[in-house]
């Protein structure tokens, strides 16, 4: 639920026969059904001059892959705003969700382009489901009412939007990026077979290789990390990494999944490394500002399971403080079962 950590995520899609036969490169673009708009303002389609680039995004704020693109498109829309180049992300989230979203861990300052909330999933159905394509994140490009480009954010979107405005100097960069993306993707196929064969030191040291290209790749570390700790069975190694790895980030999401994963994955019973879970926690709820609930219930959970469970109750009592809907519920049966522990 609010802490699945998955290496992708899929949008499940029903969509008819005529959908699934349009919407690709050089059609016209569909118009976008807004509910509301979320940050920087409105914009309609049918008012960009000819030349202009529109950049829809479609993205969630449960998407990991999400998360990693929003400062790529924060770049870019920073870069060809003068050139009369718009990104707009689109989530069919409720907007008190895409609202906690940028107040909580700086989001609001990372995602500098417009925000807007799908009308009755309008939008997904002209665009996402007309053009077949189920993962998110996913952009288009518009210009001069025509799609120009169709795929995933980080996968040369930059070097589409600096060709049509005529950015030879920017699309000289993205092309050098997108020669060391598909270098990285060469390595992460070779960790593939590594894993596959079961080869687990090998599978480590091509991870490290990999972060030569990307250091800041906190999937990767966390990956390398459980490795160490459930493969090749190196504690001592793994606990200088896992020090390594609460240096390299401030971000609450990656430190929050961290510290889940220490405490919860099935295969570390037995070699959980509980005071640097806590540190983690610790480390994301600073983060956060003490303002997010499942970092909170984390935090808690890490306190808890290091013998302070009074302490861990007064914490899941602030988490529960803080939530509402489903997660309110959970997190009351979490403070239940804490309750539970300390009386016995």
């Amino acid at each position: 639920m609010k802490k699945a950590l998955a290496l992708a995520f899929i949008v499940g899609l029903v969509v008819t026969p005529k959908a699934m036969a349009e919407l690709k490169k050089g059609d016209d673009a569909p118009k976008i059904f807004i509910k509301e708009w979320v940050k920087g303002g409105s914009f309609d389609l049918a008012t960009a001059k000819p030349k202009d680039v529109v950049v829809v995004e479609f993205w969630a704020t449960w998407c990991g892959p999400c998360r990693t693109s929003i400062p790529h498109m924060s770049d870019m829309q920073d870069h060809f705003k003068a050139k009369g180049v718009t990104f707009i992300g689109v989530t069919d989230e409720p907007k008190a969700t895409v609202n906690k979203f940028l107040k909580d861990g700086g989001w609001d300052e990372k995602m500098r382009y417009r925000v807007a909330i799908d009308d009755s999933d309008k939008t997904s159905n002209a665009w996402m489901k007309a053009a077949k394509m189920q993962g998110i994140p996913t952009a288009f490009v518009v210009q001069g009412g025509k799609l120009k480009w169709i795929g995933h954010p980080m996968d040369g979107l930059g070097l589409i939007v600096a060709n049509l405005v005529g950015d030879e100097e920017y699309a000289k960069k993205e092309e050098a990026e997108q020669k060391k993306r598909e270098k990285f993707q060469e390595i992460m196929q070779r960790f593939q077979m590594a894993a596959v064969g079961e080869d687990w030191e090998k599978a480590v040291s091509i991870i490290d290789e990999a972060l030569k290209f990307d250091d800041s790749h906190f999937g990767l570390k966390m990956t390398k990390y459980h490795l160490l700790v459930t493969k090749i069975k190196k504690p001592v190694e793994a606990g200088s990494f896992g020090q390594e790895m609460l240096g390299s980030t401030t971000d609450a999401a990656n430190l929050n999944a961290f510290a889940w994963t220490i405490l919860t994955d099935e295969e570390f019973e037995g070699a959980r490394d509980l005071e640097l879970a806590k540190m983690a926690a610790e480390k994301a709820l600073k983060a956060s500002d003490e303002k997010d609930p499942s970092i909170i219930d984390t935090y808690a959970r890490a306190l808890a399971d290091n013998g302070d469970l009074t302490a861990a109750i007064e914490w899941q009592n602030k988490a529960i403080e803080l939530a509402d809907g489903p997660l309110k519920a959970e997190l009351r049966k979490s403070l239940k079962e804490l309750k539970a522990r300390k009386d016995k």
